[in-house]
């Protein structure tokens, strides 16, 4: 082995792409853990969310993003900029795309964006979703990739749900990670606290359960999070935009709630390796997500 094989590399590398690419599941798929929540909602992803991968030649700090979209609200444009300042602070850049769907004008202006700007990074174009279409597809997207990125470092097919040339991706990011001692220690897979995934997977839950415009006015606040001898016991508060959707959330007799309750419950003792008691309440905070001292308090602020 020569001497840059053996050199121990480490670095930031930020997953970019617009909502519902697969993002939060490739981390998610690398990391062996669910460390960021997934729906099939735009949006799901609010803030950066570091996912941390360990082995005995590297450490790929990963930083999920939001979807880069345009959005009038507040908490739209505050998402975004998260994306881009982690797109700043990574050492390689990896732009995902779903290849199931054709190329809209939206990607296509985001590929452009990045070939076309000032960040020094090395580009790795992911096509995510391959599961999905027939190979015949595949190569005329990956030509029109490579026109439209042409100094992109690599351009990788991957399927982020089965795992498949995910080991490939990795090989590629690595080979442009800086040669750098560990940020984090070997057992550590993320940087939320047991607090901010609490809020996590109560929100996935309000995604998974309601429709239309209710998952994007909501938002789950943590107020208590207590250790007790045989697990934990959390209060949490979920936020919704209007009176009009606290009983839809509720549902009858509180079933919908407790129905989210128990679900998000049984993810937090799979992910925890305790018994948790969840405690949940809807708060009704009408324009919560225009409102810069809420979003602080939340830490959607960007």
């Amino acid at each position: 082995m020569t001497g840059e094989q053996q050199a121990y590399r480490c670095g930031k590398v930020a997953l970019l792409g617009r909502p519902n690419v697969g993002k939060s599941t490739l981390m998610n798929r690398v990391i062996g853990a669910k460390v960021a929540i997934v729906t099939p909602k735009p949006q799901t992803t609010r803030h950066r969310i570091l996912g941390i991968y360990t082995d005995e030649r590297r450490q790929i700090v990963f930083v999920d993003t939001p979807g880069i979209h345009k959005g009038k609200r507040q908490l739209n444009r505050n998402m975004v900029r998260v994306a881009y300042a982690a797109a700043e602070e990574a050492d390689v850049l990896v732009l995902m795309q779903d290849a199931s769907k054709p190329m809209d004008r939206g990607t296509r202006m985001l590929i452009e964006r990045f070939a076309r700007g000032q960040l020094a990074q090395p580009r790795i174009h992911v096509l995510n979703k391959i599961d999905a279409i027939a190979r015949a597809r595949l190569l005329p997207r990956l030509a029109e990739l490579q026109r439209l990125d042409p100094e992109a470092v690599a351009f990788v097919p991957v399927s982020a749900r089965k795992g498949t040339k995910v080991d490939a991706l990795l090989e590629e990011i690595s080979r442009r990670l800086p040669v750098a001692p560990r940020m984090y220690d070997a057992d550590w897979f993320t940087d939320q606290s047991q607090r901010q995934l609490a809020a996590e997977y109560v929100r996935e839950q309000v995604f998974l359960a309601m429709h239309q415009e209710i998952p994007f006015q909501t938002a789950v606040d943590v107020e208590g999070f207590r250790e007790q001898g045989d697990g934990v016991e959390i209060d949490a508060v979920i936020l919704v935009g209007s009176e009009r959707h606290k009983p839809m959330l509720i549902g009858r007799g509180g079933e919908r709630l407790k129905a989210i309750g128990r679900r998000a419950r049984l993810g937090l003792e799979e992910l925890l390796g305790c018994h948790v008691r969840l405690h949940l309440w809807v708060k009704a905070d009408p324009e919560w997500f225009d409102k810069p001292v809420k979003l602080q308090e939340l830490g959607l602020h960007g």
